[in-house]
């Protein structure tokens, strides 16, 4: 094998093939090609998201307007249970107050009578004392 020496002119030809275009350390590669078409493909669709924004808007809006509705109605309906629910609590608790007074009331007029019957039977239990007391002397 020979050996060939290189001219000063040869090195600078092979120095200005592998420059990659002024910027040392800079391959572009099937990979960075792939990485960029795919981010300009996502800045498409992020502008068409955009536009497609603007178009489901009126629909998201409308959407949520009335999940707001549904939410009031419910609310509504729970605030109008809990009113019924204190209302029969409040019903329950006033007959049951009443059943006691009118119960206290009731034993009341039967401790009387009892009292009246007690004082009539005591009366007459004095009244026939001294008539067999008087007899059987």
């Amino acid at each position: 094998m020979e050996h060939h020496e290189v001219t000063a002119s040869e090195a600078d030809e092979y120095k200005d093939k592998n420059k990659h275009n002024g910027f040392d350390g800079l391959h572009v590669g099937k990979k960075d090609l792939w990485m960029l078409a795919g981010g300009a493909l996502g800045a498409l669709a992020l502008l068409g998201l955009g536009k497609a924004t603007q178009k489901v808007r009126p629909a998201a809006v409308g959407a949520v307007k009335e999940g707001y509705a549904f939410k009031e109605w419910i609310a509504g309906k729970a605030e109008k249970l809990k009113e019924d629910m204190e209302d029969i609590v409040a019903e329950g608790v006033h007959q049951y107050k009443e059943d006691l007074t009118s119960t206290a009331a009731a034993v009341n007029r039967e401790k009387d009578i009892l009292e009246k019957i007690e004082k009539i039977v005591e009366e007459k239990l004095a009244r026939m004392k001294p008539e067999t007391g008087g007899n059987q002397a």
